[in-house]
């Protein structure tokens, strides 16, 4: 079984590079081919850790198990960085690590950026606030002011709530975990994967028919109605050449 717990220096790398780059959001991906009868006890296994994972605040953002065909799973979860390397060690117990890859995002940029809009709009929403107070504003001024206003302080709370996103992705890891079935597979299973779907094949392949016959009997009978406008001038023309 491979092992995916990372070395001392590579944990010691990657601190040094979030204490060094404040707003860098990680994801991590891994892979893992385990035999198919074990893969709904891992999958289920992830969900009891991660669910339990309160220390770790793990979330479940999506999960999807397949037991049909192709036996398969896949997990997205968010988790901050400290119970990573207790996720990933836990998920590669389970099998053989196929893949795995981590790739960061530097979202400095639009962090910065939103917060240099969340000042201009509380800028403006303050001197707003001035004008709102003064009074020699008639009705119609104050109208237009509240209007305003409530459209500034829309756009603040969807600036802030943009920020909570950003922050909240650089805080946490997203971790994409995805399980498969071993490619070797038994003598006997492409064959009863063919009679299992033998009869949907077979009722395609009639569908497929009748609508190939729906298609040629125009074209058929109109190639019919051709010859035989072809053969009636061509004996009218034998007949005048005689």
């Amino acid at each position: 079984m491979a092992d995916i717990v990372v070395p001392a220096s590579m944990k010691a790398a990657e601190m040094a590079q979030r204490q060094r780059e404040q707003y860098l959001a990680y994801t991590h991906r891994l892979s893992i081919a385990l035999p198919s009868a074990q893969l709904e006890k891992h999958y289920n296994q992830i969900l009891d850790w991660c669910s339990a994972a309160e220390r770790f605040r793990c979330t479940m953002l999506q999960s999807q198990l397949e037991t049909d065909n192709y036996v398969s799973a896949r997990l997205e979860l968010r988790i901050v960085p400290e119970g990573v390397a207790e996720l990933l060690e836990l998920v590669s117990g389970s099998g053989e690590v196929t893949s795995k890859a981590t790739s960061v995002e530097d979202l400095g940029d639009a962090i910065v950026d939103n917060q240099k809009r969340l000042e201009l709009l509380k800028n403006y929403r303050d001197r707003l606030e001035v004008l709102s107070g003064k009074p020699n504003n008639d009705v119609d001024a104050l109208i237009k002011l509240a209007g305003e206003m409530a459209k500034v302080q829309s756009d603040l709370e969807l600036a802030s709530g943009q920020r909570q996103k950003l922050l909240q992705r650089v805080e946490m890891d997203l971790v994409t975990i995805y399980f498969h079935a071993h490619s070797q597979r038994s003598f006997l299973s492409p064959i009863k994967t063919a009679f299992k779907e033998f009869g949907s094949k077979l009722s395609r392949g009639v569908a497929d028919a009748v609508t190939a016959v729906a298609y040629l009997l125009p074209w058929s009978l109109l190639l019919l109605i051709t010859l035989f406008i072809i053969r009636a001038i061509w004996r009218r023309v034998r007949r005048a050449g005689k």
